[in-house]
């Protein structure tokens, strides 16, 4: 059925768009970023087709190692991006001549978070996650563009709606993964487990939409609120 296809192809075919408009847009900016975006995309798509989670949708003893391989896949590429955003001189001149409205704009692919729901409504995951970060990504996904448009007229107000649109955002990942771990550590039963998150076809949103988006949530909203700690001391960040 077609609605298995959009399903089975959908996430990994709208990370595959987002990763070539992103690295096309980088080009002129960082050949080397650029090429950085289409590897980390290639990556994640080539892992995203193996199950971290094997067996039926509930948690079992042997998913300790997977769990451990998903959390680090997932993660670790957010947090060595932020730390060298923060800590090399070279890679925060780069960020600041991105502006404000580009940044955003790389995240109208949480329409992705139509698969979330599409994954509820075929059984395979929880409402805590399927009609939660589902709709908050498409919420996210909508508002990005529209913020967008404002931040590139420079209208004023654009910087606190970006710094409210970032915490959404954080607050979107901060609910999934509070709900995985809890789901995980047996805090929340939950039926079915959101095993799915780990399996493909939605593993690639964990390994290249989930990191990319944090990095890019946490840019917007530091530039909204403490500009300073990402400029670099030859330029201000753009806008």
């Amino acid at each position: 059925m077609w609605s298995d296809v959009i399903y089975d192809f959908g996430p990994l075919v709208v990370g595959a768009v987002a990763a070539a408009l992103i690295a096309a847009y980088l080009w002129s900016r960082s050949r080397v970023a650029s090429l950085f975006m289409v590897v980390w995309f290639g990556l994640a798509a080539a892992i995203g087709q193996v199950s971290f989670f094997g067996g039926p949708l509930t948690w079992a003893e042997s998913h300790a190692l997977g769990f451990a391989a998903f959390g680090t896949f997932s993660f670790a590429p957010a947090v060595v991006l932020l730390i060298a955003g923060f800590r090399s001189e070279r890679i925060r001149r780069f960020v600041t001549t991105i502006p404000t409205w580009a940044l955003l704009l790389t995240q109208a692919y949480r329409v992705g978070g139509a698969f979330l729901i599409i994954a509820h409504l075929r059984g395979e995951l929880p409402g805590e996650i399927g009609l939660v970060s589902g709709p908050l990504d498409l919420l996210v996904a909508a508002s990005s563009v529209v913020l967008a448009v404002r931040a590139r007229s420079h209208k004023t107000s654009s910087v606190r709606s970006s710094a409210i649109w970032s915490i959404v955002s954080l607050a979107d990942f901060a609910w999934a993964i509070i709900v995985l771990q809890f789901s995980y550590l047996g805090v929340i039963e939950l039926s079915p487990a959101p095993i799915m998150m780990g399996n493909p076809p939605l593993l690639v949103i964990s390994l290249f939409a989930l990191p990319l988006a944090i990095v890019v949530s946490v840019i917007v909203l530091v530039r909204a609120i403490r500009p300073s700690l990402l400029n670099s001391s030859r330029q201000p960040a753009a806008r």
